[in-house]
């Protein structure tokens, strides 16, 4: 049979590994602390060495000898504080895999303070100013530094051990007794900072590691996303296409399609998916596979029919998912652009012939997205056809609603004539040129939405 004691043992060794037990780690970083706090107690202890020999060079003129052991006590106090400095500097520079060589200045202060009590109660033979001494130097050290509770409780209990003959000497047991509760109180000190201090680094640590693991999700999600909207570079016998994406995340809500058959383009489609981050660039993928299927299963079908196919699919196949979508989608026959916008901003159409550029008029009978089960929809088909030149600008609410340090949107009339003025350049100049002015306009203005523009000339 097991002895019950020695599990009762094993049970309080577990607790105190679980609850003080610091991970190499922390303790490198509580070292790290402990240096820098360094800096300023040593500084302190140099000015009070400073201090403590002028007093003897001013007050004890001509009696210098038998005030040497303090003379020389202060001038310690000077060159250890020095020394201290110096190897604190030294040790912030070396990356180490242990702590215990970092953690040695703070050793060698505590014991070398620890020191001066001793010095008071020996030397001057005063106890009550050494037990003040002792109290203020011992009080200090958990509140400021991160002292490992082992060498702290070690170090005051031998010289609580080494004060209290002279303490029951001088005084009654009444202040032996409070000296006891009094060194008690600081192991309750020494233990709760350093498991304050625990308990704080592994939630840094685990907050970190969340962070750290959130932007690999964004990231590899970034690069999965960017691989499924990837484009080949294809000229088209008829049209040319340019266009620039860029999400205000690692993940963008919006994307673009382009349907083609081999050297012929069929159609484009801009969609922009409520929301940000990854649960929106889930979705985009999501609803690419569906628009890219039921475009090409319903080439003899209307585009309205399309559409109303997309939104019915899209709502099944989501789910409990909330994010909708709004967008246009485009089909291309010889010179004609059919286009049915689903909740989205009209496109711009400039033409070539009249050199102007202006937004297209939309139907006042059309309403809906894409993805709201609830609500009715009534998507209505526009046509136009496009001449030598001609373009057809498409773009997400990131271009308009761009805002800049003074909360003003760059707007659709800022867009109009971005467009108008850079109308005359070749195709990719123009996409670069647009987004320029948007950029420009927001300024140092964080990115507040995905940005997506495509512009379909006619050759």
């Amino acid at each position: 049979m097991s002895n019950p004691s020695h599990n009762i043992f094993r049970r309080i060794k577990q607790h105190l590994e679980d609850k003080y037990k610091a991970p190499e780690e922390c303790k490198l970083a509580m070292a790290d602390k402990n240096l820098s706090t360094m800096f300023k107690a040593q500084t302190m202890l140099i000015i009070m060495g400073v201090i403590g020999l002028l007093c003897i060079l001013i007050i004890h003129q001509g009696d210098y000898l038998a005030y040497l052991p303090r003379f020389i006590y202060f001038a310690i106090y000077i060159v250890l504080g020095i020394f201290c400095i110096l190897i604190s500097i030294k040790l912030k520079k070396i990356t180490f895999t242990r702590s215990r060589v970092k953690m040695v200045p703070t050793y060698f202060l505590f014991t070398y303070l620890m020191a001066f009590p001793m010095f008071i109660l020996f030397y001057e033979h005063d106890i009550f100013n050494a037990m003040i001494v002792y109290a203020c130097i011992t009080v200090n050290f958990p509140v400021f530094f991160d002292i490992s509770p082992v060498i702290f409780c070690s170090v005051v209990t031998a010289e609580s051990i080494a004060l209290m003959p002279q303490i029951i000497e001088e005084y009654d047991m009444f202040v032996a007794m409070d000296s006891v509760i009094f060194v008690l109180i600081l192991y309750f000190l020494s233990f709760k900072r350093w498991a304050t201090e625990k308990d704080n680094f592994l939630h840094h640590r685990s907050e970190h590691e969340y962070k750290e693991n959130i932007e690999n999700e964004l990231r590899l999600a970034q690069v999965v996303q960017q691989s499924f909207f990837k484009h080949n570079e294809t000229i088209y016998d008829e049209w040319a296409i340019s266009y620039y994406n860029k999400p205000m995340a690692g993940v963008s809500g919006d994307f673009l399609d382009i349907y083609s058959t081999q050297n012929t383009l069929d159609g484009i489609g801009i969609f922009d998916v409520s929301g940000h981050g990854i649960a929106s660039g889930l979705v985009t993928m999501l609803v690419k596979n569906i628009i890219f299927q039921e475009f090409y299963n319903g080439r003899k079908d209307k585009l309205k029919s399309i559409i109303d196919r997309i939104n019915i699919r899209y709502i099944k196949e989501k789910g409990n998912i909330e994010n909708y979508l709004t967008g246009i989608i485009t089909r291309l026959d010889g010179n004609k652009v059919e286009f049915i916008n689903a909740g989205h901003s009209m496109p711009i159409y400039y033409s070539a012939k009249e050199d102007s550029a202006n937004f297209i008029e939309d139907d006042n009978t059309a309403f809906g997205a894409i993805g709201l089960p609830d609500l009715p929809t009534n998507f209505i088909s526009h046509t136009i056809e496009m001449e030598r030149g001609d373009e057809l600008i498409f773009f997400t609410d990131g271009a308009t609603e761009a805002v800049n340090n003074n909360d003003e949107d760059f707007g659709k009339d800022r867009l109009l004539k971005s467009i108008f003025r850079n109308a005359d350049r070749p195709l990719t100049t123009q996409v670069n040129c647009i987004v320029s002015d948007i950029l420009t306009f927001i300024g140092n203005k964080p990115q507040n939405d995905d940005i997506t523009i495509i512009i379909l000339k006619k050759k």
